[in-house]
Parts: C-alpha cells; sequence; structure tokens
C-alpha cells in the first residue's frame, strides 16, 4: 500500500467538506428551527406560570373572603338566634299580660256585678 501525499489528504479533505457542507448546513437550519421552538416554548411555559402564580395569590384572597364570609354568617346567625329568644320571651310575656288583664277586667266585672 502506498502512502497518501498531503495533496492527496487535501483533496479527499476537499470532497468530505463539499459532501458534508449541505449537511452539515441543513442540521444547522434544523437545530436554529428547534432553538427557536424551544425559546417559545420557554416562554409560554413562564406565561403560564405567572398565570398560575397569579391564580395562587386569586385563591388565596377568595379563600380569605370565604373565611370571612363564615365568620360573618356565625355571627349572625348568633345575633338572629339571640332576638329570636327574646321575641318568643316578649310573646309569652305579653300572653301573661294579656291573661292578668283579662282576670283583672274579670275581678272589676264581678265587683261592679256586686256593687249593684
Amino acid at each position: 500500500m502506498s502512502e497518501l501525499s498531503k495533496n492527496d489528504l487535501k483533496n479527499i479533505k476537499g470532497i468530505f467538506t463539499e459532501a458534508l457542507e449541505p449537511f452539515a448546513k441543513a442540521v444547522q437550519k434544523d437545530f436554529a428551527e428547534v432553538r427557536s421552538e424551544v425559546s417559545e416554548i420557554k416562554s409560554e411555559v413562564s406565561e403560564i406560570k405567572s398565570d398560575v402564580g397569579l391564580m395562587k395569590f386569586e385563591l388565596q384572597e377568595v379563600k380569605k373572603d370565604v373565611q370571612e364570609i363564615k365568620r360573618n354568617s356565625s355571627e349572625l346567625f348568633t345575633k338572629l338566634d339571640e332576638f329570636i329568644s327574646l321575641y318568643k320571651r316578649q310573646a309569652q310575656e305579653l300572653t301573661i299580660l294579656r291573661e292578668q288583664v283579662k282576670r283583672l277586667e274579670d275581678r272589676m266585672a264581678q265587683l261592679e256585678a256586686r256593687q249593684r
């Protein structure tokens, strides 16, 4: 076997370079497209993360509002129970007073009947 000369090596290198250059350019173009798509995806993911963070914040605010509503409704029901209890007591007292007035009227009617 004979050894290759420097000139032969240059020619072989040129042939390989010529043959591989279109392939290398196509691969570089494909990688550039992939980088662009990855960059777009990163941007979208970043927006989604931002939206999720905002939603978490808003959800925390809603939870606080719900807790406040629960607390207020609990206080409202307590006050309503107290009012109903007071109303029932007043109704009972009015019934008792009505009966007392009725007895007094009956006594007065009896006293008037005796005096005649």
